[in-house]
This record gives structure tokens, C-alpha cells and sequence, in this order.
């Protein structure tokens, strides 16, 4: 599955922001596959991504 950058550039006014804040929570994502706390076949950047356009991520500015 494909996300369209649209989705994000619709719902974030800052896509550059937004990009950061989904690299960020991959790196977390990243960092628990080590510890084995999250499964090793999640790709940590399309899941944060996923999160980040559902609303599951939150920042403020």
C-alpha cells in the first residue's frame, strides 16, 4: 500500500514538519525493533507514515 503525499499535504500545513515528525517516530519504531519490543517485518517508516496521516501521531508547534 501506497500512501499519496496529497494526504499529507492536505491535512498538515507544514509538510516539512510533518515529514520530520513521521521520521522521528520511525526512528522510535526503529529503536523498539531492537529491543525487540515491536515485530521485525514492520517497516518502521511506512508505519509511521500510516500514523502520522490517521491522526495517531500528535506535535504541537
Amino acid at each position: 500500500m501506497i500512501l499519496p503525499t496529497e494526504k499529507i499535504y492536505a491535512r498538515f500545513e507544514n509538510k516539512y514538519k510533518a515529514v520530520n515528525v513521521a521520521a522521528l517516530e520511525a526512528r522510535k519504531l526503529k529503536d523498539d525493533q531492537t529491543k525487540g519490543l515491536l515485530e521485525e517485518h514492520i517497516n518502521p517508516v511506512f508505519e509511521s507514515m500510516k500514523k502520522l496521516v490517521t491522526g495517531k501521531i500528535k506535535w504541537t508547534e
